[in-house]
Order: C-alpha cells, then structure tokens, then sequence
C-alpha cells in the first residue's frame, strides 16, 4: 500500500504546487438506522486536485456514496473535515452538483432545456432568461441531444436521460462534479458509450469530478487517480494512478495486471477469512 501511495503522490509532483481544490481530511462518517448506528467510513483522506477525475472505488457497503453526500453537504463527519477551497464543508452549495444513477432524476414535466435552464436560473448561475437558455443550449450540444431540447423525459432513453443530468450539472460549472455511479443502471453498451462520452467532455472542459462506482474496470477507464476503499467501514487501502489508461487499453497486460491487483486489495481480507475458517472446519473434523 506504501509504494501504491507514494506512487500517486509522485505523479501528482505538478498538481502539489496547486492547492486542491477538495481536501478530505480523516474523515469518519455515521449513520442511524431504526436499531443502529452505522459507521460509514473511518478516518478517509485524499486530496482533489483541479481536473482530477478522482475516483472512489470499493465494494458495496464500503462508504463510497456515504462520502459523496459528505462532500455535497447532506452529511456532517463526526471526526475530521471536508473542505472545498480551503472553506469547510457544513451545508449544500452550487459549487458541487451531483449527478445520481437513478434515470427520474430529471423534472417530469419539463423538456430537457426547461430541465437545465431551471437549474441555471434557482442556481443563481443565471440572472436572464436568454443567459440561461444559451448557456443550456451549449452544454446540450456538448452531449450532443441538440435535437432533443423540446422533448420531454419520457420520451428519452435512460442513456439520454443521463446526458442531460451531466449536461444540467456541468452547466452550473460547479468546482467539482459529483457522480454517484451514474452508469450503473444502462446496459453493458450504453454503459461503454457513456464512459467514452464522458471522457470526450473532460478532453473538452477538463471539469473537475469525483466519481462513485464498484466496477475496476470503469475506475480504470474513467479515472486519472483511484482511491481504493476496504470493505465496511471504507478506509483507504491504497491510491492508485490510472491517467493513461482508457478503453483502448482494455485486456492489455498493464490493464489487466492493474485491475487483478486492486481486486486483491479488495478482496485479500475475505478470502483470508474463507482461508480461516476452512481450516477452522478441517481442523474440528
């Protein structure tokens, strides 16, 4: 885990003269259910840097989302601090807009333009009506649904619906773009279009995200830098360097090297415990 680190941290020579733009600092995260009391994440921390495609990796159950909401301002950490240029984070604000995987995200009633221009305008990015539909129509263009401003969302497909949500959320240019698993719900090849779209629109803008999934592979694909999170309660395993890495390095030996040893990292403490307790049983045998 040490090389792992110091790895990034080496790689990230040139982003160590930028203050960050996030600054995660030892975070511990609860939650209350009806009978108790969940601890999400104990004592996470990792750095954001401007125009990192930071990604949050780890099985489900580990904290991912949980820090997501932590970072958009719904959640309070018990320990440690969430700061986004230097300020600390203690409510929602529009310098984050987050981004769901659910597809009814978007306003029912409202044409995919309505959708962002009404952002725009309760937002505060926008004072005009004209400010606002200009500014819709650009970033609608950039997820290339230029046909499709007047439609309304059930006519759209779940990948369409996802464009506009990014569209929407890229067009308050927040500081940071959060992204809770957005692909998860789209079939294997809408999934695989999304990605590289997404990549385009950061090869366009170079917008700042930090991104949720508990696929190695699109960790791989979308992120320049991943934190590898341990199963319940998430902590941080390692941080890991995958910028050169994109679609067309899948199945290569770098790719696939990369994606079994995260695997491991994720998967070493259970198959310890299988390991364990078969030997457990064979011994009382």
């Amino acid at each position: 885990m040490g090389q792992d680190v110091q790895a990034a941290a080496d790689n990230s020579s040139a982003a160590a003269a930028v203050e960050p733009i996030l600054d995660v600092d030892g975070v511990t995260l609860q939650y209350k259910t009806k009978e108790h009391l969940i601890t999400a994440t104990y004592r996470v921390g990792f750095k954001v840097y401007p125009a990192d495609r930071f990604v949050l990796l780890g099985p489900s159950g580990c904290g991912k989302s949980t820090l997501l909401k932590g970072v958009a301002g719904y959640m309070t950490p018990v320990e440690g601090a969430m700061r986004l240029k230097g300020r600390e984070i203690h409510e929602p604000g529009p310098d984050r807009v987050m981004v769901f995987q659910e597809f009814d995200q978007l306003l029912p009633w409202k044409t995919v333009k309505q959708n962002i221009t009404f952002a725009l305008m309760n937002g505060g990015k926008c004072s005009t009506q004209k400010d606002a539909d200009e500014l819709a129509m650009e970033y609608i263009k950039k997820v290339k649904l230029d046909q499709f401003e007047d439609t309304y969302p059930h006519m759209l497909s779940g990948g369409m619906k996802q464009r506009v949500a990014i569209a929407r959320g890229m067009a308050m240019e927040p500081d940071i773009l959060l992204m809770d698993e957005p692909f998860a719900a789209l079939d294997a090849l809408t999934r695989l279009q999304m990605q590289e779209e997404l990549l385009q629109l950061w090869e366009d803008t170079h917008f700042t995200v930090l991104f949720v999934t508990h696929s190695i592979e699109e960790a791989l694909i979308i992120g320049s830098r991943i934190l590898v999170l341990s199963p319940h309660p998430g902590q941080v395993k390692a941080e890991l360097n995958a910028h050169h890495l994109n679609h067309s390095n899948v199945g290569d030996k770098e790719f696939s090297e990369l994606q079994s040893k995260i695997h491991n990292m994720l998967f070493a403490d259970r198959i310890l415990e299988d390991e364990l307790a078969a030997a457990e049983g064979a011994a009382q045998s």
